[in-house]
C-alpha cells in the first residue's frame, strides 16, 4: 500500500532517537509549531506546505524489505530520484559509500547540520549534483511489517527548522546557514512543478520499475480511527493542534 500526504498546518516531526530537550519548545509555540512523534528513526522533521510525504507498506517477509536495512532503501531511493530527474531535477539515490562518507564529516557545520534530518545524509537518500539532500527516508519494522516514510522537499524552511531547533538565537542563525548549505529542493530547479506532478511521476516510476498496478482507494474505517489516535500524541501542544494530513 502506497499513500501520500501533505499536511494543512505545519508541524515539527521528531524521531524516535529524538529527546525533546533537542527541540526548543518555547520557540516552537510562540511559532504555534506542535511538534509530534514518530515511531521511525532520523531527525526533526519541519513538514509544512513545501514537503510531500508518501509512506510504503509492506507485509511481512516482502522481498522489497530486505533484511539488511540499509540496502533495503535502494529500490525506493532509485525510484524516486529516476523520477525527480524525468522532471528535470538533477537527482540520484546516493550510494552506501559516499553516504557513509558525508555521515563521517566532522565540521562543525555538518555536525550542526545534522540535527535534523534533512542536514544528515544516509544511504540511498536522494541528492542533487552538490550532495545536498532532496528527499529523505525512514522506516519501521514490526512483526506485522514494514513502512518505508519518505519525505520529498518542494521547499525548504531552513529558518523555521532553526528557530524550532537552536538553542538560542545565535544557534538557530548558525544552524539555519548549515542548513541552508545542504539542502536542496525541488522548486529550486523547476519552481512550476506542483505537487500531483510529482506524485505522478513516482508512481509511474515505481510501476514500471516493479511491475504493479496501483489503485485508488480512500481510508478505511480503522486507519481513520488510527489518525485520531495518532492526533493525540503531541508532546508539545501548539496553541491550536496540527491538522490531520490531506491528499495533495
Amino acid at each position: 500500500m502506497a499513500s501520500w500526504s501533505t499536511v494543512a498546518e505545519p508541524v515539527l516531526v521528531i524521531g524516535r532517537g529524538v529527546r525533546p530537550g533537542e527541540v526548543n519548545l518555547a520557540s516552537c509555540r510562540a511559532a504555534g509549531l506542535a511538534v509530534l512523534a514518530r515511531r521511525s528513526g532520523g531527525g526533526p522533521v519541519l513538514w509544512d506546505a513545501g514537503l510531500v510525504a508518501l509512506d510504503v507498506v509492506l507485509p511481512p517477509g516482502h522481498p522489497l524489505a530486505d533484511r539488511d536495512v540499509t540496502r533495503a532503501y535502494a529500490w525506493l531511493g532509485t525510484a524516486i530520484a529516476r523520477a525527480l530527474a524525468g522532471l528535470g531535477v538533477p537527482a540520484t539515490a546516493i550510494p552506501l559509500a559516499e553516504a557513509r562518507a558525508a555521515q563521517a564529516r566532522a565540521d562543525p557545520a555538518s555536525r550542526l547540520a545534522a540535527r535534523s534530518c534533512f542536514g544528515g545524509i544516509s544511504p540511498f537518500e536522494v541528492v542533487d549534483p552538490a550532495g545536498r539532500k532532496l528527499v529523505g527516508l525512514a522506516q519501521v519494522r514490526r512483526a506485522a511489517g514494514t513502512i518505508f516514510q519518505c519525505g520529498i522537499a518542494l521547499e525548504f524552511d531552513a529558518p523555521g527548522l532553526g528557530s524550532a531547533l537552536g538553542r538560542d538565537a545565535a544557534d538557530a542563525a548558525a544552524l539555519t546557514t548549515a542548513l541552508d548549505a545542504r539542502v536542496a529542493t525541488v522548486h529550486a530547479y523547476r519552481p512550476e512543478l506542483t505537487a500531483r506532478q510529482v506524485v505522478v511521476a513516482v508512481e509511474t516510476e515505481l510501476v514500471g520499475a516493479l511491475g504493479i498496478a496501483l489503485e485508488p482507494a480512500s481510508p478505511r474505517p480503522d486507519e481513520q480511527a488510527a489518525q485520531a489516535r495518532w492526533s493525540a500524541t503531541l508532546i508539545a501542544a501548539a496553541p491550536a493542534p496540527a491538522a490531520g494530513a490531506a491528499s495533495p
